[in-house]
């Protein structure tokens, strides 16, 4: 019975596990260029839209909205890796496009095309 007993009590011991086998990990770097197409990442819908939000405020908050929406922009195209000259130009293209279309608008109020 003894016998039994230490059988049973080995079998209920815990095994010692092997580690587990050490592998290497190596991060790779980024070698892909995003690219943009000239004027195409935020397109006239969106600049459209973007105006039409903006004249519903007054002129300060107006401005405070155009300024976060191209802070934004460049934070995104800073996270995709877009090269900060391609980076520079996107964003400065969306501004001019957001302002003359606010000119547009309000030089010519609705309808005056």
């Amino acid at each position: 019975m003894t016998e039994r007993f230490a059988a049973i009590a080995a079998s209920h011991r815990p095994v010692a596990t092997p580690p587990p086998p050490r592998l290497h990990v190596e991060i790779a770097q980024r070698k892909a260029k995003i690219l943009l197409l000239p004027g195409r990442f935020r397109g006239a819908d969106h600049v459209k839209r973007h105006v039409d939000f903006v004249l519903t405020l007054d002129a300060e908050r107006g401005e405070q909205h155009v300024q976060r929406n191209l802070r934004a922009l460049r934070r995104t195209l800073d996270e995709l890796g877009v090269t900060p000259a391609t980076a520079e130009r996107e964003v400065r293209r969306f501004e001019g496009a957001v302002r003359a279309e606010l000119w547009r608008r309000v030089l010519l109020r609705d309808g005056d095309q």
